[in-house]
């Protein structure tokens, strides 16, 4: 149980730099002008392709970060959706660990935005939500008020606040992990090939860097079909989507962006494995 505590630990110390530097830009904004428009972050019609291509830094900070802005009505549906579906967590390291992948994570890359990509665009397309995009957009991370004419303490407190829950997610799971045990996620994930998609896509909703690592592991050892790990990792938005239901009251659109997360990774890992 050490080696839990330890590992949630490391894997919240990971964001902490990304949460404060981002916090603190928001909040130097936020001083210079009661209002500001979110267009020069994510440029009107371009937000899906951003997203996406955001998510493909390595850990889950923009996750994190798409998640708080979402939350405030501050991007679409569609550019939460492509970036979530773009992040990977832990993979991106996994593969570079490993230099006799590096051609498929190229592979892997290109897939990742390209799914995340269209995603975004589909439900911008089909689900129109009320965003901030002509109007200027208020400040408001997290819902905190200021609470210092400092921007540093500002964005230490939102961060501290902000991880603490990060914390609580990676112990609680790492907790549950533990108890379970890889072996019993392995044996889950040794079904049939047809099934693979279904379960690793349901495996992916755990927000913990845990899992990603499992699946890429899998992957080159040859126990899971590339589909399957795509299917995996498009779900895999690390803590992004524990702090969107954080965040984001309306549990309803919460569980509606799940749903449709979980059904372009299942018919992406379903199709990857049918021409690939």
């Amino acid at each position: 149980m050490i080696d839990v505590l330890i590992d949630a630990c490391l894997d919240t110390v990971k964001i902490v730099p990304f949460l404060y530097l981002s916090y603190l830009v928001l909040d130097f904004i936020e001083k210079r002008s009661s209002t500001y428009q979110l267009n020069f972050l994510f440029l009107k019609h371009l937000g899906p392709l951003f997203g996406a291509l955001l998510g493909c830094v390595p850990q889950c900070g923009f996750s994190v970060i798409a998640a708080s802005l979402f939350a405030q009505k501050g991007i679409s549906p569609g550019t939460l959706v492509a970036c979530f579906i773009s992040t990977s967590d832990e993979a991106l390291p996994i593969f570079l660990s490993n230099p006799s992948q590096y051609k498929q994570l190229g592979i892997f890359l290109v897939v990742k935005v390209l799914i995340a990509v269209v995603a975004g665009y589909l439900l911008d397309f089909i689900y129109h939500r009320n965003v901030n995009e002509e109007d200027d957009f208020e400040i408001e991370v997290d819902g905190i008020c200021n609470c210092s004419q400092n921007s540093f303490v500002n964005a230490l407190y939102k961060t501290g606040k902000t991880i603490f829950f990060i914390f609580l997610i990676n112990l609680g799971l790492g907790t549950v992990i533990y108890l379970i045990g890889e072996e019993t996620l392995v044996s889950l994930l040794s079904v049939h090939k047809i099934l693979q998609p279904m379960i690793a896509a349901l495996l992916g909703f755990i927000p913990n860097c845990a899992i990603s690592i499992l699946f890429v592991q899998l992957y080159t050892m040859n126990a899971l079909s590339f589909g399957s790990m795509i299917a995996g990792l498009c779900t895999g938005a690390g803590v992004g989507m524990a702090v969107l239901f954080k965040n984001n009251q309306n549990m309803e659109e919460n569980f509606m962006l799940s749903g449709y997360m979980y059904l372009v990774a299942l018919f992406s890992g379903i199709l990857l494995d049918l021409f690939l």
